[in-house]
């Protein structure tokens, strides 16, 4: 009996984690949603080459704005100091212990700013690029 409780048990707080760990993401969430990306798929021509859906059932499309993509070096350097890191001169970044790495191959949207920033596989800052959300 008492090792059919701790089994119990120990199947909730992993399910729990699994499932309350994950980021709950709306419209007005101000931080960088991950999602992974091959760089194939990325169109800058106008038309939306990534969609998805936040945690309030909220649909966003991600497309390639001029505008914004002039502001990338911009939303680049917020991404970057959000992660915690800091900027030591115009091309250096220095992070913390725990500040945290962008992963390449992987766009980084940010629903309440409306824009993403995409990292190619080799890790370099590619674009910025606008979201929609609906």
């Amino acid at each position: 009996m008492k090792k059919y409780f701790y089994t119990i048990i120990i199947t909730f707080l992993i399910s729990t984690c699994f499932t309350g760990c994950s980021v709950y993401s709306t419209a007005t969430t101000n931080k960088w949603l991950e999602y992974e990306l091959p760089p194939s798929k990325i169109i800058e021509n106008g038309t939306v080459f990534y969609e998805g859906k936040l945690s309030d059932g909220s649909l966003f499309s991600v497309f390639y704005d001029n505008d914004i993509n002039n502001d990338g070096d911009y939303y680049n350097a917020i991404l970057r100091q959000d992660f915690g890191w800091q900027r030591i001169d115009s091309k250096s970044w220095k992070g913390s212990d725990f500040a945290r790495n962008n992963k390449a191959g992987h766009i980084y949207i940010n629903p309440y700013r409306q824009v993403a920033i995409y990292y190619y596989p080799d890790g370099k800052y590619h674009n910025a690029f606008k979201v929609s959300i609906n």
